[in-house]
C-alpha cells in the first residue's frame, strides 16, 4: 500500500499575494418577500391583536351599530355577521377584514341559504364577487401566528427589499472605491496585478502544475512540486508585520478598539447556549388586564323536591358531574313528566320569510352589543357651574368687550396715566430743561455739577 504523500511545501503569507479585498458582508435580511398590502394587512393583524386587545370587537360592534343607522339591509347583515365571527371563540376569531390568509367556504347557489343563527333559512346570497376571492394563492403562506419581532424577521415587503437592493449595491460601490482600506492601506502594484491575471489565466484554461494519484485504497491524492530556495524569493514580504491589521478600514480616531467579548465566547452566553430554556421573549398576553367574566354563583343551588323524593325511594337522579348522568331523563310530578315544547317554525324546516330571517339575525347579534350597567347610580356627573364661576365670566367678558371697543375712554386712561397713545415716551435725564423747572436753586446747581462735561477742544 502506497504511504500518502509527505512532501514539505512552502506556505506563502497572506500578505505576499496581495489578494482582491472580501465582499461587503450583508445584513440578515427576511427571506419571503410579500406584497405591500399583504404585509400591511398581516402587520396590522399581528399589532391589533398583541398591543391593542378588543380592538377587531369594537370596530365590529361601531360598524354594526353604522350600519343600523343606515337602514341599509345589505351592510346590516354583513356587518352583523362579522361581529358575530369576531365576537364568537374560535380559529377564526381574529382573522383580519380584507386579509384572507386561507380559503374560505363559501355558499353554494344550489343549497337553502342559512344564516348563522340555528338552521333558520337566512336570504338569497347575493352573486356580487368581492376582491377578497381574487387574492393570490401565496396569501396561504403566510404565518400571522407569529410575534411582532419575528414576523418581521421572516417576512418583508417590496419596498423593503428594493430598498435594501440599493443598499447593497451602494456599499459594493463603495467597498469597490476604497478597495485600499481592506488591503491595509496598500495599493496593489504592476508586477502583482500582472501575476493575478495570469493565475486567473491558468486556472481558466484548467492547467495546473499539480500531479493527481491514485493509491491502492482508490483514494486520489495531490503532489504538489516543491520550488526550491532560489525559486521563490519574491514571495517574501518586504516588511515585517508585527502588528496586524484586525479592524481593517476603521481608524481608532473615528472608533473604539475591539475588545475580548466582541470574539470571545463569555460563561454567561456558553452557559445560555447550552440551556433547554427557550429564548427570551415578550409575553404580551401576561402584560393585559384580565376580561370581566360572568360571577360564578358561590352558593350551588338546592335540589328539587322531585329529586329528593326519588333519592328517598331509592331512585336516585345523577346530576351532571355524577357517573351515570344521560341526559334524556326529565323531572316528574307524581309520576308525570312534563310534556315536550312544540318544535318551533324553524326547527320544523318551514320556509319562513325575509322579515323574520332579518328579525332573527339582528336579535342574536344585539345580544353581542355591550350592555350598559344599570345596577347602580353613575358615578361620573358634570357639576353645575357655580355662582362664583358665573361673576368670574361675567366681568372677564364685560372687560373684553371695552377693550375691544376702545374710543375715547381708552385714550383718556392712557393719558391719565401719563402715556401718549401712539407715541413712545422720551426718556429724561438731570439735565434736561423740564427737569430743573421745579428744582431748588440748591438742586440745580447740584444737577449742573453731575452733568457729564462738554469735552474741551485743544
Amino acid at each position: 500500500m502506497a504511504s500518502p504523500s509527505r512532501a514539505l511545501t512552502k506556505r506563502s503569507t497572506n500578505t505576499s499575494l496581495m489578494p482582491p479585498p472580501p465582499p461587503p458582508k450583508r445584513q440578515k435580511r427576511p427571506a419571503k418577500v410579500l406584497d405591500e398590502d399583504i404585509y400591511a394587512s398581516a402587520l396590522s393583524h399581528i399589532i391589533a391583536r398583541d398591543f391593542f386587545p378588543g380592538l377587531l370587537e369594537s370596530e365590529a360592534q361601531q360598524e354594526y351599530l353604522s350600519a343600523l343607522d343606515s337602514n341599509d339591509t345589505d351592510w346590516i347583515r354583513d356587518a352583523g355577521r362579522r361581529l358575530t365571527q369576531v365576537m364568537t371563540p374560535g380559529p377564526e376569531t381574529r382573522r383580519r377584514r380584507g386579509t384572507s390568509f386561507t380559503p374560505r367556504r363559501t355558499q353554494d347557489m344550489g343549497e337553502t341559504p342559512r344564516g348563522f343563527v340555528g338552521g333558520t333559512p337566512g336570504l338569497t346570497p347575493r352573486t356580487e364577487v368581492g376582491e377578497e376571492h381574487f387574492l393570490p394563492e401565496r396569501e396561504r403562506e403566510v404565518d400571522v401566528n407569529l410575534s411582532l419581532g419575528a414576523f418581521q424577521a421572516k417576512y418583508t415587503s417590496e419596498d423593503n427589499e428594493s430598498f435594501n437592493a440599493l443598499l447593497d449595491k451602494q456599499n459594493e460601490k463603495r467597498a469597490a472605491k476604497y478597495a485600499f482600506f481592506h488591503q491595509g492601506n496598500n495599493m496593489p502594484t504592476a508586477r502583482q496585478i500582472a501575476w493575478r491575471e495570469k493565475q486567473q489565466n491558468l486556472l481558466e484554461a484548467g492547467k495546473s502544475t499539480s500531479l493527481t494519484r491514485t493509491n491502492a485504497a482508490g483514494e486520489e491524492r495531490q503532489l504538489v512540486s516543491v520550488q526550491g530556495p532560489s525559486q521563490d524569493l519574491d514571495d517574501r514580504p518586504a516588511s515585517l508585520s508585527s502588528f496586524p491589521d484586525r479592524t481593517g478600514p476603521r481608524n481608532t480616531f473615528m472608533f473604539g478598539p475591539d475588545s475580548v467579548e466582541d470574539t470571545t465566547l463569555t460563561a454567561a452566553q456558553a452557559a445560555e447556549d447550552r440551556s433547554l430554556v427557550p429564548p427570551k421573549a415578550t409575553n404580551y398576553s401576561g402584560t393585559r388586564l384580565p376580561d370581566p367574566s360572568a360571577p360564578s354563583q358561590a352558593i350551588p343551588p338546592s335540589p328539587s323536591l322531585s329529586a329528593v323524593d326519588a333519592a328517598i325511594s331509592g331512585r336516585p337522579r345523577p346530576t351532571v358531574s355524577e357517573p351515570g348522568y344521560s341526559g334524556a331523563a326529565t323531572p316528574r310530578v307524581n309520576g308525570y313528566a312534563f310534556v315536550d315544547a312544540e318544535p318551533t317554525t324553524s326547527e320544523l324546516g318551514l320556509p319562513v320569510t325575509d322579515e323574520e330571517a332579518d328579525a332573527a339575525e339582528r336579535e342574536a347579534v344585539l345580544a353581542l352589543l355591550p350592555k350598559a350597567d344599570i345596577s347602580g347610580p353613575n358615578l361620573f356627573k358634570i357639576e353645575e357651574t357655580s355662582k362664583r364661576e358665573g361673576v368670574h365670566e361675567r366681568l372677564v367678558a364685560k372687560a373684553d368687550v371695552a377693550r375691544r371697543k376702545g374710543g375715547k375712554g381708552r385714550i383718556e386712561e392712557l393719558s391719565r396715566l401719563g402715556i401718549t397713545p401712539g407715541r413712545t415716551p422720551t426718556p429724561r435725564f438731570a439735565s434736561a430743561e423740564g427737569v430743573k423747572k421745579g428744582m431748588t436753586p440748591a438742586a440745580k446747581s447740584l444737577a449742573q455739577r453731575l452733568g457729564t462735561p462738554l469735552r474741551k477742544r485743544w
